[in-house]
C-alpha cells in the first residue's frame, strides 16, 4: 500500500520553498491513484441456526492489507430485532492473522450476534456467532485497501 504524498507548500506565500507545480501535481495524481485502488463491495449473506463461526464475508488474504467493514444490518425475519456494526481490520505481514476493532454498534431490540474475523485457507473472513437460533440476513459493505 502506498503512502499519502504531502505537498510542501513552503512557510510563507511565494517564498520559493514549496514544491514546484509539476512535483505538486504529480503528488496529487499519486494520491488519487491510491484512492481509486480501493475496492468497494456490498454483499448479502444468510445464516441459519446458532452454530458459531458462520462466514458472512470472505476475501483473498494475499491481496488484502487493511479495510473497513460495515454490517449494515443483521436482522431476524421473525422479529423486529436487528443490529449493525463497523469494523476496521488489518492483516499481519505474513498474511496469517487479522486484527480488527469493532465500533459504532447499533442494536434495535435484542442483540442477535457477536462478530469475529480470521484467516483460513488463504482468505480473510468476517464471521458471526449467533445469539439466537433463527435464520438471519446480513448485509455487508466493505472497503479494502489492496496491496
Amino acid at each position: 500500500m502506498a503512502n499519502q504524498e504531502i505537498i510542501n507548500i513552503g512557510t510563507l506565500p511565494n517564498d520559493g520553498e514549496g514544491d514546484p507545480l509539476r512535483v505538486a501535481f504529480g503528488k496529487i495524481n499519486n494520491n488519487f491513484s491510491n484512492l481509486f485502488a480501493t475496492a468497494v463491495s456490498e454483499s448479502t449473506a444468510n445464516t441459519v441456526g446458532s452454530d458459531p463461526g458462520q462466514v458472512i464475508f470472505e476475501t483473498p488474504a494475499n491481496t488484502f492489507t487493511n479495510g473497513q467493514f460495515t454490517v449494515y444490518t443483521s436482522n431476524n425475519s421473525n422479529s423486529l430485532n436487528s443490529q449493525s456494526i463497523q469494523l476496521n481490520a488489518q492483516i499481519s505481514p505474513d498474511k496469517t492473522t487479522v486484527r480488527f476493532t469493532g465500533y459504532g454498534t447499533s442494536i434495535l431490540g435484542t442483540p442477535l450476534v457477536n462478530y469475529d474475523m480470521d484467516v483460513v485457507s488463504g482468505n480473510v473472513r468476517l464471521l458471526i456467532n449467533p445469539l439466537v437460533s433463527d435464520d438471519l440476513t446480513h448485509i455487508v459493505g466493505s472497503q479494502g485497501l489492496q496491496g
